[in-house]
């Protein structure tokens, strides 16, 4: 049988065809793994702050945590929540299996033993309000004093950003570190936020799934007509 120049042969057009269902499906694949991907990256809020309360003032001395009593007045804490939830839209998160850290290096101090942490993103006025309960494991329960709970704002534009200037809840103690059923009292002021939320950085990941769906769904096109 003989066939025109530039005409394409059957076996020719199921090759090409063969090619591009291939390429569609690795498409489909490469595009459905890097969304998933994105989504299983943890989101993580981190705070810089200043002693204002230890126990150089009277609280503790501690003793489920006997690491607490190096803490003084004027030392830098730092407070790290990573969570694989989204933390950044207005909402209430009830974070089970995240992680929350509370240190202060300059004192050798760390505290992570929390079962629970909820937060709560709020918007007042121009402002992103959040706060944060995180429950402890230590004494006889969160409700009589162990927990850490952070109240603070920053501008709402900045709910997600890197070293933002934070501000204080109006009558609100900013950082309250309760342990052995409240008679140690760490406490301090909230001065820098950072949100590094993978999620909001995606551009458009439900546009990314249709155009691999529409990439397989014409190489299928071309495989029918083999």
């Amino acid at each position: 049988m003989r066939t025109f120049q530039g005409a394409r042969t059957s076996d020719e057009y199921n090759a090409v065809a063969e090619f591009s269902y291939r390429v569609g499906i690795a498409v489909v694949v490469v595009l459905l793994c890097m969304i998933l991907a994105t989504s299983m990256r943890a989101d993580t809020l981190t705070l810089h702050g200043t002693i204002t309360q230890s126990v150089d003032d009277g609280t503790g001395p501690a003793a489920n945590n006997p690491s607490l009593n190096n803490i003084h007045g004027g030392d830098d804490f730092i407070v790290t929540l990573s969570s694989l939830t989204p933390l950044n839209a207005v909402g209430t998160y009830n974070l089970g299996g995240s992680s929350l850290l509370f240190s202060v290096l300059s004192a050798g101090v760390t505290e992570d033993a929390f079962d629970s942490v909820s937060l709560t993103i709020s918007k007042s006025g121009n402002f992103a309000q959040f706060s944060l309960l995180g429950c402890l494991i230590t004494g006889s329960g969160c409700g009589t004093g162990n927990s850490l709970s952070l109240n603070f704002m920053v501008p709402f534009a900045d709910l997600v950003g890197q070293d933002i200037a934070a501000q204080a809840v109006p009558f609100l103690q900013p950082l309250d570190l309760l342990e052995d059923d409240g008679a140690t009292d760490i406490q301090g002021t909230v001065a820098r936020y950072s949100n590094d939320s993978p999620a909001s950085a995606v551009p458009e990941p439900a546009s990314l799934t249709l155009f691999g769906f529409g990439a397989a769904a014409l190489a299928r096109r071309f495989r029918s007509k083999r």
